[in-house]
């Protein structure tokens, strides 16, 4: 498993200054985020030679960017943001499902959409991944094998995140062995509890909370997950860039060692 750091976590500073940090904290991969109003690291509004400055930054910090987190369903957006991963050569986008949980008609819709997303998503020659979202139409376990028992292109995926899996009353770990080989990417981060806010960034310190992160990470080793495991920590745009590479350094250590210890048997 590929160990990353979603920027989200140093929306207080630049791209530039992010990368930096997260490549001294120790990560080989980096996923960008491209929230509008929350953190816009990049934008669909970027041209030629701020994509040209973005490659030589990743490059000469080592790094590798796996996906974007663009937290959106906006058909318009997303395709700008489509066109931006291939220019970036970015292989997944990141997304929830939209609509509202235990609503039916809303769960409909939602899927009906991400459907006509995942079309547009493969014509870029891309993955569309889709995370369960407390209080979004797809937010469990269950929810999430109907859109991909509904959908079956292959350009959708699933997006494991074992805070909001547990946070929907499950055990991570059992989820990832149910979905499989059906996941393509993963926002990692802890919880303090299942109540269905998230809590301040400490919290979310894998290892911190009250997520089993040994027994989670076993079950993705299990069913031969080996993609990236995002750090994605929310919250934290008043922190300092000490206080978000505090963060980051933390959870990148307990993760690799977490790792280490599986792969040591």
């Amino acid at each position: 498993m590929k160990l990353g750091c979603n920027t989200v976590l140093f929306a207080s500073v630049d791209v530039e200054s992010a990368v930096e940090a997260i490549a001294f904290a120790g990560y080989s991969y980096v996923e960008f985020a491209a929230i509008k109003g929350m953190c816009e690291h990049i934008s669909p509004d970027n041209d030629t030679g701020t994509i040209k400055r973005l490659t030589t930054l990743l490059g000469d910090n080592g790094l590798t960017a796996t996906a974007i987190e663009a937290a959106t369903t906006d058909r318009d957006r997303l395709e700008r943001i489509f066109d931006l991963a291939t220019r970036l050569e970015i292989p997944i986008v990141n997304v929830g499902s939209g609509g509202k949980t235990g609503d039916e008609e809303s769960t409909k819709q939602a899927i009906a959409h991400l459907a006509t997303l995942a079309e547009l998503a493969g014509e870029y020659s891309l993955t569309l991944a889709v995370k369960p979202h407390v209080g979004q139409a797809i937010y469990n376990g269950a929810s999430a094998l109907r859109l991909t028992s509904e959908v079956t292109h292959p350009a959708l995926g699933l997006n494991f995140d074992p805070s909001h899996l547990f946070r929907a009353d499950e055990n991570p770990d059992d989820i990832a062995k149910s979905w499989g080989e059906r996941i393509v990417t993963s926002h990692f981060r802890d919880c303090a509890s299942r109540e269905q806010k998230v809590g301040p960034p400490p919290t979310q310190i894998p290892g911190r909370g009250t997520v089993d992160i040994p027994a989670t990470l076993r079950a993705l080793a299990e069913v031969g997950y080996d993609g990236p495991l995002n750090l994605e920590v929310i919250g934290a745009g008043s922190y300092s860039p000490a206080q978000a590479s505090s963060v980051a350094a933390e959870s990148r250590g307990y993760l690799h060692r977490c790792l280490q210890e599986i792969n040591a048997g």
